[in-house]
Parts: C-alpha cells; structure tokens; sequence
C-alpha cells in the first residue's frame, strides 16, 4: 500500500529558512547549517494511539499543524515529509495534500489489540524496503504510542527479532510525549472493556501492565540496560521531549528519566523545581505537543550529552514543534549554550 507519489529528494530543504528564525548554537558557522540543510534525509511523522477503526487523519488533524510550519517557516518541501499510519482506520490520501495518510504501513489493519511490536516489523521493514535498501537514510519525528513504535522498530533489527530486517539506516529520531516508562494512568486486565493490549503495554508492570515497558529497559547479555547508548542504537541521535503539563504521559516517562537520551526536552512552568510557577507558557497538553508552534514563550528545561550538558532553563523557548524540527534535522540540538 506504498504510494511513493511525493517521494522527493532531501536536497529541496530551503536552508536559508531552516533556522526557523533562531540564531545557531554558540561556535557553530551559518554555512555548516546550510549545508546540512541541502542534505537532509526524508522526515518520517508517525502518529500515536488512537481508535484504529476510526484511525488517524495524518495529513488534517494529526500532522497539519506540523507539515505547515515546517513548510512555512522551516522552508521544508512538502515532498521530504511522509506521514506513517498503521490503523485499520487509516485512511491513503489520494493525491498531494489531501487528508489521510501518505503512506500505510503492513497490511494497513491493525486493531488496537495488534501489538505495538507487531506495528514496530511492519514500520521496520517499510523503513528498509523504502530508504534502506535504496541507500537512503531517514529522520523521524513520532508522538506518544509512535515513539514506541519508532523505538521497537530499531530495537528488533538491531536485536535480530524474528521479521524485521537486517538493517534500518535512520539518522535522527525525536519523541513527543511517548510513554517510555508508562503511561499517567493505563490499564490491569486486557479482558475489561476500555483495555485493549496497545493500551495494557504501555501500562508499566508496576500498575498491572503486560510487561512491555520493563522489557524497553530489560538488561540482555552484553547489554547495560537497552537503552538508547547501547549497540542496538548506535549511530542514531536520539531526542525525547515531554510536558508536566500532560495528563496522559508524564513529564518523567517522557523524556526517560534515568535513561540516556542524546537530548531531552522538558516543558515546566516550574522552571527551577521547587514547587512553585517560574514562568507561564501555552498548555503543553498531550496532544499540544506535536501541534504548538514558535520561536519563543515556552517555559523549557533542556540537556545534551556531553560536557556542560544542563540542564538549562529558559522562560522564552522553543517551540515543541521547533524542538523537533530542530533535534530532527541538525546534529545535536543547535541550542545556544
């Protein structure tokens, strides 16, 4: 069900809009950034969970916000973005810019009891059988349950699980408030109305989940603890962001809290941590963060790896959507230090 209509080259990336209009971090030259802009690879979007029967309108509700202001003001061209769907519900969009999905992964019916590993082959073997196999590479910039998505696809071919391919050639991933370590609230038994088994595995086993979230983290010989420094991610910059504001995955799942990452992205109006409200931005709501917009005006705690890593905290910003842009298309985060 690949459509490969708006299959585009990386090379029509504006780079003089690229900066969304932020100065570049400290020591870095204007012309690395243009470079890296006429070489960017295809910016995959990879919606959450939701109602597979209903499914997702990748292009309208779910990605509109985000394909606009990366056109508009990231000088993006509208061919080196696809959107992901994998719900039964999901809707192929007939022809440039209609609603839908511009690409539906496997067989396209997934239920919400496909488990998010099985989600995970199918978004693996797409990525190779499209990209990989082509000598291309990919970003990809995934929300919530998309993030796992995301996650497991490189997890099972660096790992060698059964049906996934044996590679996937992927150079940046970004996460918006994807459950890492669980979801806010989730879900004890799978056989109760309301409790399918996307919603129960990405309940942590703490709360009665199915387990899937410790496995993330689950130590394998030769491994430290699965995580994003380890062999089966190497070479992948890996950024999380997530919101205290978010009733559905929390500021701490979110960005991993005591797991690497490359960078992570915190929106508190607790700026310093110490109970009280340092500054106030735009509800960072759970769908909200892979629809805000901006330059500036959002209460943000950020880090990098590395030396003189942060945190650091500003009352004026980015963007979520700038945050992604930003981890997704520049080595690092390009933030000022």
């Amino acid at each position: 069900m690949i459509n490969r209509r708006w299959r585009g080259t990386a090379a029509a990336v504006t780079a003089a809009a690229l900066a969304l209009g932020t100065p570049a971090a400290v020591g870095q030259e204007s012309g690395s950034s243009e470079a890296q802009a006429a070489e960017q690879p295809m910016m995959l979007l990879v919606h959450g969970y939701g109602d597979a029967s209903e499914g997702k309108d990748c292009n309208g509700s779910t990605w509109d916000k985000a394909l606009a202001y990366y056109q508009d003001e990231g000088g993006r061209d509208r061919g080196s973005m696809r959107t992901i769907g994998y719900y039964e519900g999901d809707d192929e969009g007939d022809a440039w810019g209609d609603h839908g999905c511009d690409d539906i992964i496997g067989d396209g019916a997934a239920s919400n009891d496909r488990p998010i590993e099985g989600i995970a082959r199918d978004f693996a073997n797409y990525i190779y059988e499209e990209y990989t196999a082509e000598g291309e590479s990919v970003d990809i910039v995934a929300h919530s349950m998309g993030g796992l998505v995301t996650r497991v696809a490189v997890l099972g071919t660096g790992e060698g699980w059964a049906g996934f391919p044996p590679d996937v050639a992927v150079d940046d991933i970004v996460t918006l408030g994807t459950p890492h370590k669980g979801l806010q609230g989730g879900c004890d038994d799978p056989d109760e109305d309301g409790c399918d088994t996307q919603w129960h595995q990405m309940t942590h086993p703490d709360k009665g989940g199915s387990g899937f979230i410790a496995k993330l983290h689950e130590s394998e010989p030769g491994a430290d603890d699965r995580g994003l420094d380890d062999e089966w991610a190497a070479g992948i910059d890996w950024s999380l962001a997530g919101s205290a504001e978010d009733d559905t995955v929390s500021y701490d799942s979110a960005i991993d809290k005591g797991h690497f990452a490359h960078q992570k992205y915190g929106y508190d109006e607790d700026l310093n941590n110490n109970g009280t409200e340092d500054c106030q931005d735009p509800d960072v709501s759970h769908s909200a963060i892979r629809e805000l917009s901006g330059a500036g005006g959002y209460c943000l705690r950020y880090w990098h790896h590395g030396e003189d890593g942060g945190p650091y905290t500003t009352d004026n910003g980015w963007s979520p959507l700038k945050v992604a842009f930003k981890a997704a298309t520049y080595e690092g985060d390009d933030l000022p230090r």
